[in-house]
């Protein structure tokens, strides 16, 4: 007897597998761009209907994993346990390789030193199982030495991964260890939150500083070493402060942001600089917030004069609030500024300059328009939905997989 199939029913043989994007992330235990971002691509995929196709492991015990279920985000987590950065990472590498071949798996930002033997060693599965691998590059991913830009050679060649970038410039430092760059992912910024639209009560350690009359002159920043590869140059802070200040103008300079130094030395250096500056008294530094949009809407500019910054997602983030920006006329600070204030650019090293620049852009009537057409461009290209479906393209998340 001849059975006839059904033509609504389809076969084991050509049932299709749908994809599922697994992301190990290279940092798990403090808040910065890239944890914010990859918070980001979870509310995307959220609002893209599309939370079943993604999974991010996540330290067990972590400060990321109470971010994400903060945020609502637990249904795309997976939980590894572990002692240590190290041990998550074999562990989850380990979990990887137990997943559908199909499944892509993106490695984000993972450029730490400690991490190159650990994925080195596991290259071989990888790429026996077939499995796509990309790479997120948050940063330059740059050595101070050359065995130091050996061991991440040997480690990329040997995992060959589809590198994905925050921005050209990034692109253009990362290319002779990973060639093969699929695309560019401006990074994304929560609109509900960063707007101008949304009446916040300013933060109780802003309240004297606004009722003092000053202008506010806000830097989101981490408080990093100076001199190193991918330096904040606060530094170069308090000589803009200093000609403020000589040229009549009353501006307070406030940091937010995290220091890991030993009894926080790089903030008392920042502090002690001020100080003999003689801008001690309108120059602060103030712990990181969650709730940093309420400080943009109190902020009068945002000043950003690191050199080498990847991206800059203060900008953006600033550029939501209505805030104009002063930024670095280098790295992915001038890329994204290129795009509807190149006047704002500054060379950082020259404070005579940006200060200068700070007063113009206060005073210039054409400042609204610029950031009604900054507000556009943030709005086109760093949406969480634009992100979540443009990392999608880039791994072919949404190509089917026959089984």
């Amino acid at each position: 007897m001849t059975s006839v199939l059904n033509p609504n029913q389809t076969s084991n043989r050509q049932k299709k597998a749908q994809k599922k994007l697994i992301v190990i992330p290279a940092y798990c235990h403090s808040l910065g761009g890239t944890t914010v971002s990859l918070l980001m691509l979870a509310m995307g995929f959220e609002k893209c209907q599309a939370t079943d196709k993604l999974c991010i492991l996540i330290h067990k015990g972590s400060f990321m994993e109470k971010y994400f279920k903060d945020a609502g985000q637990s249904d795309c987590i997976e939980l590894i346990e572990a002692d240590n950065s190290n041990q998550f990472l074999k562990s989850a590498l380990h979990w990887v390789n137990k997943q559908p071949k199909h499944y892509p798996l993106l490695l984000d930002n993972l450029v730490w030193r400690s991490y190159l033997p650990i994925l080195t060693l596991f290259s071989p599965s990888i790429r026996l199982s077939r499995r796509q691998v990309y790479h997120f590059c948050h940063d330059l991913a740059l050595s101070y030495n050359y065995l130091g830009y050996l061991a991440r050679k040997i480690t990329f060649a040997s995992l060959a991964p589809g590198a994905i970038c925050n921005s050209q410039f990034t692109a253009e430092h990362i290319r002779s260890l990973m060639p093969d760059i699929r695309g560019i992912l401006y990074q994304p910024v929560d609109l509900e939150k960063f707007n101008t639209q949304t009446v916040s009560t300013a933060p109780d350690n802003l309240k004297s500083i606004i009722n003092s009359g000053a202008r506010i002159m806000l830097t989101p920043s981490r408080i990093s070493k100076p001199g190193m590869i991918n330096d904040k140059n606060l530094r170069a802070l308090i000589p803009v402060l200093a000609k403020l200040k000589a040229m009549g103008e009353n501006y307070h300079s406030i940091v937010i942001g995290e220091d890991f130094s030993p009894e926080k030395i790089y903030s008392q250096n920042l502090l002690e600089n001020a100080a003999k500056a003689g801008v001690a008294d309108c120059f602060t530094i103030l712990p990181p917030t969650f709730k940093i949009e309420d400080y943009y809407k109190y902020a009068d500019i945002v000043v950003t004069l690191a050199p080498r910054e990847p991206f800059g997602r203060t900008v953006v983030e600033a550029i939501a609030c209505g805030v104009p920006v002063v930024g670095s006329n280098m790295g992915g600070i001038n890329e994204i500024l290129q795009n509807f204030a190149p006047e704002w650019t500054v060379n950082p090293d020259d404070s005579t300059a940006v200060a200068q620049t700070i007063v113009d852009v206060a005073k210039n009537p054409n400042t609204k328009e610029l950031l009604t057409k900054g507000r556009d461009w943030v709005e086109n290209h760093c949406s969480l939905e634009s992100y979540a479906q443009g990392m999608m393209q880039l791994t072919g998340l949404n190509a089917e997989v026959a089984v």
